[in-house]
C-alpha cells in the first residue's frame, strides 16, 4: 500500500513538473512582450531580456494616435463577434439535426459538409474574390464575415454532432412529452449539456477570426477597414527597426484572444459539471 503511494505521488509530481514547464513555455513569450512594449527602442537594445527601468507608455500612445490601432481592433471585433455569432448558432441547429433526428440523406449531407474541411483555404480565395466583387462586397466587413462563417462551420459542426451524440435520448423524448418543440428542446436541454463544447467552439473560431491575416488582406483593401492582423503587418514593414514599438503591438492584439479564453473558461467546466449532474 505504501509503494503504491509513494509510485503514485511520484506520478503527480512528474505531471506537475510536465504541465508547469509547458505552462511557463506558453506564458514566457506574453511576458516577453509585455515587458518589451514598455521600453524606449534603446533600452530595449541594451537588454531585451532584462525588466523595464521605467513603464514607458509612449509606444501605446503612438500606436493609437499615429496608427489607429483602436480603428483596427473595432473592425477585428465586428469581424470576429459576428462570425463567431452566426456560426455558432448554426451550428448548433445543424449539429442537433444531424446528431439526433433520422432524416433521408442525412450521414451523405453530413459527410459532405465536414469534406469541405480539406479543400484548402488558398483553392477557394479566388473564387471568393471574385464572387465577393461580382456581389459588391469587397473591401467590406461583410464580405470576412461570410468567410470565416463558411470556413469554420464545418469544424464546428463536426465537433458539437460529435459532443450532442452522447446526450440521453431519454431526455430528448422526455421533454417531447413535455410539450417541448424543435427549438425549445434545443434552448433547454441541448445547449446547457453542450455548453462545454459551445464555450470551445467560440473560442476556436474567435482565435481564428482574430489571428487571421490571409482572408482580410485579400477581401478589404481600404485602409480604415483593415483588420488587426493586417495593420501589424503594415506595423512590421514601417517599424521594422524598432522592436518594441513592435512588441506593443502585439502585447495589444494578444489582450481580446485571452480575454474572450478567460471570459468562456468557465463555461467550459459549467457545461462539463452539468454534463456529469445529467
Amino acid at each position: 500500500m505504501r509503494k503504491h503511494t509513494v509510485k503514485q505521488k511520484l506520478t503527480q509530481s512528474i505531471i506537475f513538473l510536465i504541465l508547469l514547464v509547458m505552462a511557463v513555455s506558453f506564458l514566457y513569450p506574453i511576458f516577453f512582450m509585455g515587458i518589451n512594449s514598455f521600453k524606449t527602442k534603446s533600452e530595449y537594445r541594451k537588454g531585451p531580456f532584462a525588466l523595464p527601468q521605467s513603464l514607458d507608455v509612449n509606444n501605446y500612445y503612438l500606436l493609437i494616435r499615429n496608427f489607429k490601432i483602436l480603428d483596427a481592433f473595432l473592425n477585428t471585433f465586428i469581424i470576429a463577434i459576428c462570425s463567431v455569432l452566426v456560426s455558432v448558432l448554426l451550428a448548433v441547429f445543424a449539429s442537433y439535426a444531424f446528431a439526433k433526428l433520422r432524416f433521408k440523406g442525412r450521414t451523405f449531407v453530413y459527410l459532405f459538409i465536414i469534406s469541405t474541411m480539406f479543400i484548402p483555404a488558398q483553392v477557394t480565395m479566388i473564387p471568393l474574390y471574385y464572387m465577393m466583387s461580382n456581389i459588391h462586397l469587397n473591401n467590406t466587413l461583410i464580405s470576412v464575415i461570410i468567410a470565416y462563417v463558411a470556413t469554420s462551420l464545418p469544424g464546428t459542426i463536426l465537433l458539437m454532432t460529435t459532443s450532442f451524440s452522447g446526450i440521453s435520448d431519454e431526455m430528448i423524448e422526455a421533454a417531447t412529452i413535455d410539450g417541448a418543440g424543435y427549438f425549445k428542446i434545443v434552448r433547454k436541454v441541448v445547449v446547457p449539456m453542450g455548453m462545454a463544447v459551445i464555450a470551445i467552439n467560440i473560442i476556436f473560431n474567435f482565435l481564428g477570426a482574430s489571428n487571421d491575416l490571409f482572408t482580410p488582406m485579400i477581401l478589404i483593401q481600404k485602409m480604415e477597414k483593415r483588420t488587426v492582423m493586417v495593420a501589424l503587418a503594415s506595423l512590421m514593414n514601417a517599424r521594422g527597426g524598432d522592436p518594441a514599438y513592435q512588441l506593443a503591438g502585439l502585447t495589444f492584439s494578444a489582450l481580446p484572444p485571452l480575454l474572450v479564453y478567460i471570459v468562456f473558461s468557465r463555461f467550459i467546466v459549467k457545461g462539463i459539471t452539468v454534463g456529469s449532474i445529467k
